[in-house]
């Protein structure tokens, strides 16, 4: 899928505001994803983890955050719509909460696994159970190198710690 969902009744395969994200608590009333929203297009967005940053004496320091477990995944919700045969889809986000409030307002929707599978299911309303569910998965959180921030470098060593 491509990431940021893309409105079917968009008229550019681009559209021209950001839709990576959707929050959550209005993600009915915004003409980019009710649609979506209103025939339960829910999907699975699998991560290891992702990236925050949090200005630190002037200075933006990006963070990793996931999972405690080793090697533990972190599922998030998300919608789908499909444009003239091709896939894009969005992350649901919501308030942050606990100690990820130090980092960001925003945080993912994060369902457990239960959750997950449940959203899987044919006869479940998703959308009913997301706004209904407070579900936070258990996260952890440490500061990594600021090349990060550069798409040109890759690779898992972006995901370790940095000594502050």
């Amino acid at each position: 899928m491509r990431w940021g969902l893309v409105p079917a009744w968009s008229k550019e395969a681009a559209p021209k505001y950001a839709t990576f994200n959707a929050r959550l608590e209005s993600v009915a009333d915004k003409p980019a994803f009710r649609n979506a929203w209103r025939r339960s297009q829910t999907c699975l967005v699998p991560a290891l983890g992702y990236y925050e940053w949090r200005t630190e004496s002037g200075v933006k320091q990006p963070y990793f955050i996931h999972s405690p477990e080793s090697g533990g995944l972190l599922v998030f919700a998300g919608l789908w719509e499909q444009r003239e045969g091709r896939y894009s889809c969005t992350i649901l986000t919501r308030p942050s909460d606990g100690e990820l409030a130090q980092l960001h307002s925003r945080m993912p929707v994060m369902l457990s696994h239960g959750d997950a599978t449940s959203c899987l299911d044919q006869g479940t309303n998703t959308a009913d159970m997301l706004l209904e569910s407070n579900v936070h998965r258990e996260v952890r959180f440490h500061p990594v190198d600021r090349a990060v921030g550069n798409p040109r470098n890759q690779g898992e060593a972006l995901t370790h710690p940095i000594r502050a």
